[in-house]
């Protein structure tokens, strides 16, 4: 058995983007999960052979075509239905090493988040984080991390122009990290302050 180290993929446990590391033969392997340290069986596309790959200890996640337990991301019931849907839809897209598909799911999601908090649906993405930020829903420093995510899936929305040939896993496993951040301070955050402050009396 080779050892073999699998790069960014979302953990069907604890639902983190982490890396993997473990043994395997042929096109099945056994690893455990960096970030929680519990165990994902991994199939391989069925040209795989890893004990013929030239660098088996750094599997590309784009080799993967099922994990098990297999990966089930569920958005989190504070985001609107439409905005969970597209983020869910981003996170499975990375699953498969859809990098260019996860980047571009992560900026629609941005664009309706923005517009779902009250910034002008006629105005372009860059006014509308500008507003969120005046509105104070996300801080300065989320700007910044919105607008990173924008540039980003810009390069997906419009391909006359395709610098996205250039993104990589990582930097798709890095957008969805920002997004999943992102939709904690506009949505996840406000929603487990208001329960507590119910349950304190406090409104």
């Amino acid at each position: 058995m080779n050892n073999i180290y699998l790069q960014a993929y979302l953990c069907p446990h604890c639902k983190t983007i982490a890396s993997f590391f473990g043994t395997g033969v042929g096109n099945s392997i056994a690893l455990t999960c960096n970030s929680c340290r519990k165990g994902v069986f991994f199939q391989l596309r069925h040209d795989v052979n890893i004990t013929n790959l030239m660098e088996v200890n750094n599997i590309p996640a784009n080799l993967v075509v099922e994990s098990y337990p297999r990966v089930v991301f569920t958005a989190d019931s504070t985001i609107p239905k439409d905005i969970g849907d597209d983020f869910e839809e981003a996170n499975m897209c990375f699953t498969i090493g859809a990098k260019k598909a996860t980047v571009t799911m992560c900026r629609r999601v941005l664009q309706t988040t923005c517009v779902s908090k009250g910034a002008d649906p006629q105005k372009d993405l860059v006014q509308q984080i500008d507003e969120l930020e005046s509105m104070r829903v996300i801080k300065p420093s989320m700007k910044e991390m919105a607008h990173t995510i924008r540039k980003i899936g810009n390069w997906g929305a419009h391909p006359q122009s395709d610098p996205l040939k250039d993104v990589t896993l990582d930097d798709a496993g890095d957008i969805l990290k920002f997004t999943s951040e992102f939709l904690d301070e506009v949505f996840i955050q406000p929603a487990r302050l208001d329960v507590l402050k119910r349950k304190k009396g406090l409104t």
